[in-house]
């Protein structure tokens, strides 16, 4: 439960009262203040406290415990003498998306646990055994948002807090990951989740009943290698949808989840498609132009449907939601999947690649298109950061240069304004948004923050 004191002057002086019934106490106070201190000492000694300055801050103290808080315990949000109710509130949203996120979790990796060990069948052939041992093991470990946000529409429409959502959610998690297993291939990627990813894990077990490390051998292992990685990727796609026929046989609206799904699978293909292009017509043609409008369809198209509109949206069908609902919130959800690329697209030049799970700065050296790089383009900067597009090993040194090009050039500057500006008009509409519960309400603008301040 989350506890805001009534409107008063003095709010965050303790109180013996209310700290014996929370667990957690949030501050939102200046950390230079005079009285900081002190109020840190009394609380502390009943109850954990986080002082926050910023938003950020509590975003920091979520994550730095995210194994520890229990989302079963109470928590109090409280502010000095001057600070903005509204300002309150958004503290609170984002701490409610934390626990939902918390709660959620447990019972989406127990979801998950129990749909992986449906994925090896053990009367199969050892060697698709041992493949589908292995998409087992990379659908595991995820950070499960997309099923968490299956759940929130869920509750949205139906209202009922069952779980009944759990096939679903653990479903498209299979989905997503049956697509980063081709995109892995497509991309020539070595790490995933911070795992091997599967050609990669193909390529040493070929490496140990085979030592000749010939040009031949190696071409064809790999090749080998991507062609039983992009096997495993068509399985998952089609044994996630047969897990949604058969989990919802009997669900009146299974017609429209499954129609949704599929536009799901066709929107991200179409984007996939213009992602893969691109890069290789940027670089080899000399009369390609990157257009804007081009990367925005495919963060349109790919990451927004299929990271934010379409898990929320098949939640919300299956909860009984209406058509004209879904539509109306398709646009700021398309919004939030937008800003989502652009961030990940800052995390994968500026990000810490332990934290993001996957080689940094590889969309430099696959050439890809980004609005980072539509942002340079025109600049004097230009002619020196393509030096750097499409090189395979960039040293420490190159990195550097990389990120300086980005800043000194105003294309971060320039990106974070348009992310910003696509998660501050999402917020607008969904605040104003009648059809959501306050509840669920507070927990979606809480997403947004959080997707404002991941690290990974």
């Amino acid at each position: 439960m989350i506890v805001i004191p009534k409107r008063g002057n003095n709010d965050v002086k303790f109180d013996l009262k209310r700290a014996k019934n929370v667990d957690y106490v949030i501050i939102v106070n200046d950390k230079e203040s005079s009285n900081t201190g002190d109020l840190f000492s009394m609380w502390n000694q009943k109850c954990n406290v986080c002082i926050a300055s910023d938003i950020s801050d509590l975003y920091d103290f979520l994550i730095s415990n995210f194994k520890k808080i229990d989302y079963k315990k109470n928590f109090m949000i409280t502010g000095a003498k001057n600070t903005p109710r509204e300002l309150i509130q958004q503290y609170k949203n984002l701490l409610s998306f934390f626990l939902f996120y918390k709660s959620e979790l447990k019972l989406i990796e127990r979801s998950m646990n129990h749909l992986n060990k449906k994925i090896v069948d053990k009367k199969d052939n050892n060697i698709v055994r041992e493949a589908e041992e292995k998409l087992s093991f990379m659908n595991n470990n995820g950070k499960y948002l997309r099923g968490v946000l299956i759940s929130l529409g869920y509750k949205i429409a139906s209202n009922k807090k069952d779980d009944y959502y759990l096939p679903l959610a653990s479903s498209y998690e299979l989905f997503q990951t049956s697509i980063l297993i081709h995109d892995d291939i497509i991309d020539n990627a070595s790490i995933r989740r911070g795992k091997k990813t599967i050609p990669v894990k193909y390529s040493e077990k070929f490496n140990t009943f085979y030592d000749e490390n010939s040009g031949s051998y190696n071409k064809e292992r790999d090749h080998i290698a991507n062609g039983l990685a992009l096997c495993l990727g068509d399985l998952g796609f089609y044994l996630a949808s047969n897990e949604i026929v058969k989990s919802y046989a009997n669900d009146k609206n299974l017609a429209y989840l499954m129609e949704y799904y599929n536009d799901i699978v066709v929107h991200t293909i179409k984007g996939e498609v213009i992602d893969v292009y691109l890069p290789f017509s940027a670089k080899y043609n000399d009369k390609h132009k990157t257009s804007l409008q081009d990367i925005l369809d495919i963060y349109h198209l790919k990451t927004a449907w299929y990271s934010v509109i379409g898990p929320l949206s098949l939640g919300m069908i299956l909860g009984g939601g209406n058509k004209k609902e879904i539509a109306r919130l398709e646009k700021p959800l398309d919004n939030i999947g937008v800003a989502f690329q652009i961030k990940d697209d800052i995390l994968g030049i500026f990000g810490n690649e332990n934290k993001i799970g996957k080689n940094g700065l590889s969309d430099v050296s696959e050439y890809k298109q980004t609005i980072l790089y539509k942002n340079v383009l025109g600049t004097p900067y230009e002619e020196e950061l393509v030096k750097y597009y499409g090189k395979n090993k960039l040293t420490e040194t190159d990195i550097k240069k990389i990120r300086k090009i980005f800043i000194d050039s105003k294309a971060l500057e320039k990106s974070e304004k348009l992310m910003n500006d696509l998660f501050e008009e999402a917020k607008s509409k969904i605040s104003h948004s009648r059809m959501i519960p306050v509840n669920y309400r507070e927990i979606l603008l809480g997403f947004i923050t959080y997707l404002q301040f991941r690290e990974r």
